[in-house]
């Protein structure tokens, strides 16, 4: 609970401080809510971020209506990042049962920086990020489905995360490798009903496409924002082979900075601090940054290690849950050989990798001489992450 509230706090007193043109193309955040308050109707896919599907920016013009200003919708990633957090529980409490492994995997995404970068702007990211976990969740339950009423429950659940993902964002078609695998998971389960499944699921496919259809033809009228085409269009070689291994940045001290030419040393600095200062002021060597960095590289070989662990609980669940991380890290690769721009070195548009981050802490944590020490660096995580995070008045962002 104390997590709870105090990430709850964190999220509201950034959204108040922080303005919201700042941040990851903010402005054009802010102007399709305030196009879509002023004008009651969806606007041309023809700017910075109209291209984007409307839902969230819906939601923000609802609560423009009641407030008179876009400052209101800032604070619905705080509770989206509760919902993607409450949503990751449930999977966990499907495959482990425990309780312990349940909060632990929950406390590892509320700690998680990279999530909690995004709650004081105004961005679709998270709620896309939302939608996406649901759907791999769902298919967790629909996979374990031995009768009717579960198979068309979940479905509908599936069916549900997918059309809303795809009127938030067209990237929700990620997760569409993942509800393959589940699909043919069902169908190796003998026990299981697969005439309903397949009925169910034609259904579930023939609603997709004919909810995703017109947000694909508006979409397909807009090239995106055009002075990030044309940027990308003039960069010939995009990422080097050795942009995923080389450590020349070991030397150099180089780890509180974004880094375009190495994956592991600062390209997903966002995933373990603030890489892009997108919140944080610029400080060339940040004491809070180092720590959240070094924390970050020692829980990935712990939630490697998890991983491994829950294979003996839960097979089924493990594939799933290998198969939504393997296709976040491709579409990484993908993404940064076929665009130079800014935002393909972070984890923004993978964030659908959090998924397998949970898991693999709530199943490190099956191991009793493992289980304190990754409470004690999560804990820590946590109080480094809302000091290092806690905005404050003088910072650029507020301006």
């Amino acid at each position: 609970m104390a997590v709870f509230i105090t990430s709850i706090v964190l999220g509201l007193h950034n959204g108040a401080l922080y303005s919201p043109r700042h941040g990851f193309d903010g402005a054009g955040h802010v102007e399709y809510v305030e196009y879509l308050y002023k004008n009651r109707k969806i606007p041309p896919p023809t700017g910075y971020e109209t291209h984007q599907p409307p839902l969230y920016y819906a939601i923000g013009a609802v609560l423009m209506f009641f407030t008179n200003t876009s400052k209101t919708a800032q604070y619905v990633n705080t509770f989206v990042l509760w919902m993607i957090i409450g949503v990751v529980g449930l999977g966990l409490k499907k495959v482990f049962k425990k309780r312990t492994q349940v909060l632990i995997g929950m406390f590892a995404l509320a700690a998680l920086p990279m999530l909690n970068i995004f709650p004081a702007m105004l961005t679709n990211e998270l709620l896309n990020t939302f939608w996406i976990i649901s759907a791999t969740v769902s298919t967790l339950y629909l996979v374990s489905s031995k009768n009717k009423k579960g198979i068309v429950l979940f479905s509908l659940w599936l069916v549900v995360s997918l059309i809303l993902g795809v009127w938030t964002k067209i990237s929700i078609i990620t997760v569409l490798p993942t509800v393959v695998v589940a699909f043919i998971l069902f169908l190796l389960n003998k026990k299981s009903d697969w005439k309903t499944f397949l009925i169910t699921e034609t259904i579930v496919v023939f609603l997709f496409i004919v909810f995703a259809a017109p947000v694909y033809i508006r979409g397909k009228g807009s090239s995106g924002p055009t002075d990030v085409g044309r940027m990308t269009s003039k960069i010939k070689n995009m990422r080097p082979l050795d942009f995923y291994f080389r450590l020349d940045w070991i030397p150099r001290v180089d780890t509180y900075n974004t880094q375009y030419y190495s994956l592991l040393g600062g390209a997903w600095n966002s995933f373990w601090s603030d890489g892009h200062n997108a919140i944080t002021p610029f400080v060339k060597f940040h004491k809070k940054a180092f720590v959240l960095w070094s924390l970050g590289f020692i829980l990935l070989p712990i939630c490697l290690y998890g991983l491994r662990l829950i294979w003996k609980v839960n097979e089924q669940a493990t594939i799933i849950i290998y198969s939504i991380g393997a296709v976040m890290l491709g579409m990484y690769v993908v993404y940064n050989n076929i665009s130079g721009h800014y935002s393909a070195a972070r984890l923004t548009y993978e964030m659908g990798i959090v998924v397998p981050y949970s898991f693999g802490i709530a199943g490190a944590s099956l191991n009793k001489k493992l289980k304190p020490l990754i409470l004690i660096l999560l804990t820590i995580q946590f109080i480094i992450m809302v000091s290092f995070f806690w905005i404050l008045s003088w910072w650029h962002v507020t301006k």
